[in-house]
């Protein structure tokens, strides 16, 4: 990604990114790419950091617009009930769940938002302990899936 497409997303958005976000879109941990990348090709559209613009931007405005063909209504019992602004979708898990910024707070924290409850619930501090705290959960299942396979 590159900063004219940062910009576009923020103008469009009416928010600032915070610094750590920023500089993981321009210049993501190359291990972290990696890993990402790799998630992509099995699960495309679901990856817990998206650094594609298109996909920030449809994620983004499928839970905002209810006139998008794939808008997902914020709370599964009540379709009216609109996405938070605060809210910036930055990834995703293969279950349909996102996570998120608040931009406006001028903080790179990291929210995990679940769909069965709505909640946002704090994920990690700054972008450091989101690629960590990932890092962790995908060696955990890689870790269970190698099990599976050799027992």
């Amino acid at each position: 990604m590159n900063e004219t497409q940062i910009k576009r997303l923020e103008k469009k958005y009416a928010i600032a990114f915070p610094s750590g976000y920023r500089q993981m879109l321009l210049h993501p941990p190359e291990y972290f790419a990696a890993l990402l990348k790799y998630d992509a090709k099995a699960n495309p559209g679901q990856t817990p950091f998206f650094w594609d613009h298109r996909l920030i931007d449809g994620m983004n405005e499928m839970m905002r617009n209810p006139d998008d063909p794939e808008y997902f209504g914020f709370d599964p019992n009540d379709d009216s009930k609109p996405w938070p602004v605060r809210y910036f979708i930055i990834g995703s898990d293969v279950g349909g769940n996102f996570y998120c910024i608040a931009p406006k707070s001028g903080k790179s924290r990291v929210y995990f938002w679940y769909q069965g409850d709505t909640a946002f619930s704090k994920f990690s501090n700054d972008m450091a302990g989101f690629v960590k705290r990932v890092f962790k959960i995908y060696g955990e299942v890689d870790a269970m899936d190698c099990k599976s396979d050799t027992d």
